[in-house]
């Protein structure tokens, strides 16, 4: 999918411990903007435990761990094709396309290996793949470190999913901490407390953890349907989610607003 422009899109990041509904919730929210017509939408799946390729029921094929290896190979051959024009013709070989997205898995960590020069290739072409697409949709691993190793220069909206006890709003304090530290500029936060049950019940027990500083907070709903699909291994497809789905347009609506110098908290 084509819409080079060189401007960089919009990057949505989530991020979350382990169980929160990080990944399934990143699915429903780029099912809820496909909706939308905002497309096409690149997701990057930047989780070692990749699964959002299954959530969204594309099946995957290589990915950049495996680009990685190859280059590595590459780089010490002598070879008539420039480096960057095979990193180039691979890169676009890891893209899975489906309809109205592109589908990016990063894959395993990089290992004991050394990878100074593939990396450096390979940063300079995520950053201008960012310029074909409106929107780009980042499941991160718990914690930011991922996005601090591909040199991503910002985040427009870093989305903390967080189940609502103290432990989940603990966890997602300490993912914005980390975020603050790392060379890495978030616009806006979002906090998402996952899986409410009563719907609008508080977001943490009293007297449990203070979650992190956000610019907003969406409150999503357990939604036995989500719960079956995840648990026969079904993807979330455009009809999943019906109890969710308030939530998650919610949500869609505060990752596609990203705010500017005097901008206002959309009503």
């Amino acid at each position: 999918m084509n819409r080079t422009n060189n401007m960089p899109g919009t990057m949505v990041a989530f991020s979350g411990k382990g169980g929160s509904g990080k990944t399934t919730l990143a699915s429903l929210v780029i099912r809820q903007l496909l909706r939308t017509r905002t497309r096409p939408v690149l997701a990057v799946d930047a989780d070692p435990n990749a699964t959002l390729g299954l959530t969204l029921g594309v099946e995957v094929g290589a990915t950049i761990a495996d680009l990685r290896d190859r280059m590595g190979l590459a780089a010490q051959k002598v070879n008539s094709i420039p480096k960057e024009r095979l990193m180039g013709q691979w890169l676009n070989e890891v893209l899975t396309e489906a309809e109205g997205l592109d589908l990016l898995t990063m894959g395993r960590p990089e290992g004991p290996k050394c990878y100074c020069y593939v990396n450096g290739l390979l940063r300079r072409y995520l950053r201008e793949l960012r310029g074909n697409y409106p929107l780009v949709v980042v499941d991160c691993e718990a914690g930011m470190e991922y996005l601090s190793r591909l040199t991503v220069e910002d985040v427009d909206v870093l989305v903390l999913v967080a189940e609502p006890t103290p432990v989940g709003l603990t966890t997602v304090s300490r993912i914005a901490r980390l975020a603050d530290s790392l060379p890495v500029r978030v616009k806006r936060r979002v906090l998402a407390v996952n899986k409410i049950s009563p719907p609008g019940a508080a977001t943490a027990p009293s007297g449990g953890a203070p979650g992190p500083p956000v610019g907003a907070t969406v409150q999503v709903p357990v939604d036995e349907d989500i719960h079956r699909r995840c648990a026969q291994g079904m993807p979330v497809d455009a009809e999943a989610g019906e109890a969710a789905r308030p939530a998650v347009e919610e949500l869609a609506r505060l990752c596609l607003w990203v705010p500017c110098q005097g901008a206002q908290t959309p009503g």
